[in-house]
């Protein structure tokens, strides 16, 4: 069994301290004096493996996304994330041979340069495989982890040579059964249905032998407004304990300017930044506004910032205290949801095109990363591969924020770096910890105190044997008178 309660037990204890609201994983707290922490992620609330939607749904989006070029378009050069990455020179340690991605998505489309594509379910419609995606999010992600290279562009996943299991949790194009009652119970909500169908997917994903499940849109939610989290966060205790498979979540958005469209993660609200004055909160989560999960089940998730290919922060890219890492959400290139083999690099928006852009996207490159390292490492545990990723990102100037956490991933050196392998949580403070050189061992004063033993006996050696020849030695005799 792995331990997960030591540092949630700290934070938890830092938050109770200057607040009377408590966070209950299976209900809500009091809008008064509110406090967030870490919830406790507790396996046995891990829903069965089982899809289809868990109440009635309707398509209502008759247009589906439609993905394009953007003008001028040089597509016959490697996309910048993968200069940034240096993705061509990780791939010469690994290219993810023998790792299934499970992708919880809007769904994958079927097309040849996803030549190891699986279907996984669908909580959208009963009996659907998850190879449908009329949002675009769920194929644009996994090109990015996945996609084999072609002729006539640079474009080419992180790791090629892995396996992409496709489960569709949500879906913009389909809404709930319309019920009045609905809107007086958080439960009942679109986000907390769509959060239960990422906990079912995520038990389905670990039990089909998937060794990373990438989430890349969670689910947000008013902090004083919370919905239950029992399934969910059994689910994420199951895929890392009981299955040792890495959960990897996208940031979230705080808009959905960004193109494809997971419902359950719109309208997320910008956190504020945490407070220089409260140094036993250096993370901020006595501050937190909006919730992403699973993200929050921090030790448990590894969870993704987005960057500008240059990496600067990504405007839109929720920030919080749970955040480990970042990676390129801009420039970038993937491949098409609707129709042929070929890459794309625009979403509709206001009639025109625009690049697409967001966490969802980082969040696939750190996928596509863990994917290499498990590859090539087949026997590290998935909270060894989660330290490598973070311990060996690029820190901003500050150690750690809430809108990058670590920093930049870097999977060259995640793939080559000395990195203790000893099980820590999935969290920034537990990498530190893991990375802070042990103290150099007490002095050892043996051998001084031999040394000192040989020189004194050798001392009392060397008198005895002058004693022995004084006495040995002849008298003169008297001198005569």
């Amino acid at each position: 069994m792995i331990d997960i309660s030591v540092p949630i037990t700290k934070r938890l204890t830092a938050a109770l301290a200057v607040s009377t609201a408590v966070v209950l994983v299976g209900g809500l707290a009091p809008a008064a004096s509110f406090a967030v922490v870490p919830p406790v992620a507790d396996i046995g609330g891990a829903p069965p493996d089982s899809d289809g939607p868990e109440r009635p749904l309707r398509f209502n989006n008759p247009r589906c996304v439609e993905p394009g070029v953007l003008p001028s378009s040089n597509l016959s050069a490697a996309p910048a994330p993968a200069n940034t990455l240096r993705i061509d020179e990780a791939q010469k340690f690994s290219t993810g041979a023998g790792v299934t991605v499970a992708v919880l998505s809007t769904g994958v489309r079927p097309q040849a340069r996803l030549r190891g594509l699986d279907a996984g379910g669908d909580y959208m419609v009963a009996g659907d495989r998850g190879f449908v995606d009329c949002d675009a999010t769920g194929t644009l992600v996994a090109g990015i982890i996945g996609a084999q290279p072609a002729a006539g562009d640079g474009f080419v996943g992180v790791a090629p040579d892995s396996r992409v299991l496709s489960i569709r949790v949500d879906s913009a194009a389909f809404a709930l059964q319309n019920n009045p009652a609905d809107n007086e119970d958080p439960n009942l909500t679109r986000a907390a249905v769509n959060a239960r169908s990422i906990a079912r997917a995520i038990v389905r994903a670990a039990n089909r032998g998937a060794r990373v499940i990438v989430i890349p849109e969670p689910v947000c939610m008013a902090a004083d407004a919370q919905f239950r989290q029992r399934e969910i966060g059994g689910a994420v205790a199951y895929a890392l304990q009981a299955k040792d498979a890495l959960v990897i979540a996208g940031a979230g958005a705080t808009d959905r300017n960004s193109g494809g469209g997971n419902s359950g993660s719109a309208g997320c609200k910008a956190n504020p930044d945490p407070d220089a004055g409260s140094p036993d909160d250096p993370r901020g989560w006595r501050r937190v506004t909006t919730v992403a999960t699973p993200n929050w089940f921090d030790g448990q998730v590894l969870s993704v910032g987005a960057t500008s290919a240059e990496g600067t922060p990504l405007p839109g890219s929720l920030n919080g205290p749970w955040l480990d890492v970042a990676a390129p959400g801009a420039g970038l290139v993937s491949l098409s949801s609707r129709g042929g083999d070929g890459v794309v690099n625009g979403l509709p928006a206001d009639r025109t095109l625009v690049p697409f852009a967001g966490a969802e996207f980082a969040a696939a490159y750190v996928a596509g990363t863990a994917a290499l390292i498990r590859s090539r490492y087949p026997q590290m545990n998935a909270k060894d591969v989660a330290a490598r990723i973070v311990a060996t990102a690029h820190a901003p100037g500050r150690g750690t924020d809430n809108k990058v956490g670590r920093g930049m991933i870097d999977p060259v050196a995640a793939l080559t770096a000395k990195v203790p392998e000893r099980g820590v949580d999935i969290d920034v403070a537990s990498v530190d910890k893991l990375m802070v050189p042990p103290p150099p061992p007490s002095p050892d004063t043996k051998p001084r105190k031999t040394a000192a033993v040989i020189a004194g006996g050798g001392a009392v050696a060397v008198l005895v044997l002058g004693l022995i020849l004084a006495a040995m030695r002849p008298r003169r005799g008297k001198s005569r008178s």
